[in-house]
Protein backbone atom coordinates (compact mmCIF):
# COMPACT_ATOMS: atom_id res chain seq x y z
CA UNK A 1 0.00 0.00 0.00
CA UNK A 2 3.00 2.29 0.82
CA UNK A 3 4.86 1.80 -2.20
CA UNK A 4 1.39 2.27 -4.79
CA UNK A 5 0.97 5.54 -2.62
CA UNK A 6 4.95 6.70 -3.64
CA UNK A 7 4.36 5.53 -7.14
CA UNK A 8 1.02 7.82 -7.02
CA UNK A 9 2.61 10.93 -5.38
CA UNK A 10 5.86 10.39 -7.84
CA UNK A 11 3.47 10.01 -10.92
CA UNK A 12 1.66 13.43 -9.58
CA UNK A 13 4.85 15.31 -9.03
CA UNK A 14 6.25 14.21 -12.51
CA UNK A 15 3.31 15.05 -14.83
CA UNK A 16 2.67 18.33 -12.63
CA UNK A 17 6.73 19.03 -13.65
CA UNK A 18 6.24 18.25 -17.41
CA UNK A 19 2.61 20.43 -17.75
CA UNK A 20 2.67 23.92 -19.47
CA UNK A 21 1.33 26.79 -18.28
CA UNK A 22 -2.08 27.22 -16.87
CA UNK A 23 -3.06 28.72 -20.45
CA UNK A 24 -1.53 26.31 -22.67
CA UNK A 25 -3.03 23.65 -20.76
CA UNK A 26 -6.44 24.57 -19.66
CA UNK A 27 -6.88 27.70 -22.23
CA UNK A 28 -8.68 31.09 -21.27
CA UNK A 29 -11.60 31.29 -19.19
CA UNK A 30 -13.26 32.14 -15.86
CA UNK A 31 -10.82 29.02 -14.17
CA UNK A 32 -7.71 30.77 -15.29
CA UNK A 33 -8.37 33.94 -14.94
CA UNK A 34 -9.74 33.03 -11.25
CA UNK A 35 -6.61 30.99 -10.75
CA UNK A 36 -3.63 32.78 -12.69
CA UNK A 37 0.03 31.90 -12.02
CA UNK A 38 -0.71 29.97 -9.17
CA UNK A 39 -1.80 26.75 -11.38
CA UNK A 40 1.12 27.11 -13.45
CA UNK A 41 2.87 23.80 -12.64
CA UNK A 42 0.17 22.42 -9.93
CA UNK A 43 -1.78 19.17 -11.66
CA UNK A 44 -4.56 19.50 -9.03
CA UNK A 45 -4.96 23.68 -9.91
CA UNK A 46 -4.89 22.71 -13.43
CA UNK A 47 -7.86 20.68 -13.57
CA UNK A 48 -9.65 22.89 -11.27
CA UNK A 49 -9.57 25.66 -14.19
CA UNK A 50 -10.45 23.49 -16.65
CA UNK A 51 -13.15 22.37 -14.65
CA UNK A 52 -14.05 25.84 -13.38
CA UNK A 53 -13.69 26.77 -17.33
CA UNK A 54 -16.31 24.06 -18.87
CA UNK A 55 -18.57 23.80 -16.02
CA UNK A 56 -19.63 27.54 -16.74
CA UNK A 57 -19.49 27.28 -20.07
CA UNK A 58 -17.17 30.65 -20.04
CA UNK A 59 -14.51 29.64 -22.28
CA UNK A 60 -17.14 30.43 -25.66
CA UNK A 61 -18.02 33.44 -23.60
CA UNK A 62 -14.15 34.83 -23.44
CA UNK A 63 -13.73 34.13 -26.87
CA UNK A 64 -16.33 36.60 -28.30
CA UNK A 65 -16.18 39.36 -26.00
CA UNK A 66 -12.17 39.33 -25.91
CA UNK A 67 -12.35 38.57 -21.95
CA UNK A 68 -11.49 36.81 -18.93
CA UNK A 69 -8.33 36.10 -20.50
CA UNK A 70 -9.00 35.19 -23.95
CA UNK A 71 -7.92 36.87 -27.77
CA UNK A 72 -10.96 37.71 -29.96
CA UNK A 73 -10.48 35.82 -33.20
CA UNK A 74 -9.47 38.48 -35.68
CA UNK A 75 -11.56 36.58 -38.02
CA UNK A 76 -14.85 37.59 -36.21
CA UNK A 77 -17.82 39.32 -37.47
CA UNK A 78 -19.39 40.59 -34.19
CA UNK A 79 -20.97 44.09 -35.57
CA UNK A 80 -24.91 44.02 -35.72
CA UNK A 81 -25.03 46.31 -38.23
CA UNK A 82 -23.09 44.01 -40.31
CA UNK A 83 -24.79 40.92 -39.39
CA UNK A 84 -27.87 43.18 -39.97
CA UNK A 85 -27.02 44.06 -43.40
CA UNK A 86 -26.17 40.73 -44.65
CA UNK A 87 -29.41 39.05 -43.53
CA UNK A 88 -31.53 41.81 -45.59
CA UNK A 89 -29.20 41.79 -48.84
CA UNK A 90 -28.03 38.33 -49.38
CA UNK A 91 -29.52 38.58 -52.68
CA UNK A 92 -28.30 41.97 -53.47
CA UNK A 93 -24.63 41.42 -51.72
CA UNK A 94 -24.54 37.98 -54.10
CA UNK A 95 -24.77 39.99 -57.13
CA UNK A 96 -22.59 42.45 -56.65
CA UNK A 97 -19.94 39.55 -55.27
CA UNK A 98 -20.37 38.19 -58.29
CA UNK A 99 -19.64 41.10 -60.66
CA UNK A 100 -17.30 42.54 -57.98
CA UNK A 101 -18.57 45.67 -57.45
CA UNK A 102 -22.23 47.54 -56.56
CA UNK A 103 -23.85 49.36 -54.00
CA UNK A 104 -24.13 46.60 -50.97
CA UNK A 105 -20.33 45.31 -51.70
CA UNK A 106 -19.29 48.73 -51.13
CA UNK A 107 -21.72 49.39 -47.83
CA UNK A 108 -20.13 45.86 -47.04
CA UNK A 109 -16.75 47.53 -47.30
CA UNK A 110 -17.64 50.32 -45.23
CA UNK A 111 -18.84 48.19 -42.30
CA UNK A 112 -16.20 46.09 -42.44
CA UNK A 113 -13.69 49.36 -42.05
CA UNK A 114 -12.09 48.32 -45.26
CA UNK A 115 -9.43 51.08 -46.16
CA UNK A 116 -10.87 52.47 -49.27
CA UNK A 117 -7.55 52.32 -50.96
CA UNK A 118 -7.70 48.03 -50.40
CA UNK A 119 -11.33 48.01 -51.46
CA UNK A 120 -10.81 47.06 -55.18
CA UNK A 121 -8.43 43.60 -53.93
CA UNK A 122 -10.70 43.30 -51.36
CA UNK A 123 -13.60 43.11 -54.20
CA UNK A 124 -11.69 41.42 -56.71
CA UNK A 125 -11.17 38.70 -53.49
CA UNK A 126 -14.53 38.24 -53.02
CA UNK A 127 -15.33 37.73 -56.64
CA UNK A 128 -12.74 35.06 -56.86
CA UNK A 129 -13.98 33.32 -53.93
CA UNK A 130 -18.02 33.76 -54.83
CA UNK A 131 -18.88 29.78 -54.83
CA UNK A 132 -17.33 29.55 -51.07
CA UNK A 133 -18.79 32.70 -50.16
CA UNK A 134 -22.22 31.22 -51.29
CA UNK A 135 -21.75 27.56 -51.58
CA UNK A 136 -25.53 26.73 -52.15
CA UNK A 137 -28.90 28.57 -52.80
CA UNK A 138 -30.06 27.80 -49.03
CA UNK A 139 -26.64 29.83 -47.53
CA UNK A 140 -27.36 31.17 -44.41
CA UNK A 141 -25.80 34.92 -43.59
CA UNK A 142 -23.99 33.74 -40.75
CA UNK A 143 -22.13 31.25 -43.40
CA UNK A 144 -21.93 34.18 -45.66
CA UNK A 145 -19.95 36.38 -43.10
CA UNK A 146 -17.79 33.98 -41.91
CA UNK A 147 -16.41 33.16 -45.46
CA UNK A 148 -16.05 36.83 -46.18
CA UNK A 149 -14.14 37.09 -43.17
CA UNK A 150 -11.82 34.75 -43.91
CA UNK A 151 -11.05 36.85 -47.49
CA UNK A 152 -10.57 39.77 -45.55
Amino acid sequence: MKKLAIFTASALLAVSAMAGTLRDNVGCGLGTTLIGDKGDNSLVLQVLAATTNSTFGNQTFGITSGTLGCKKPTKIASNDKLNKFVADNMDKLAMDISAGHGKSLEALATLLKIPANKRAAFYAKLKANFDKIYASSSVQSADVIDSIAENI
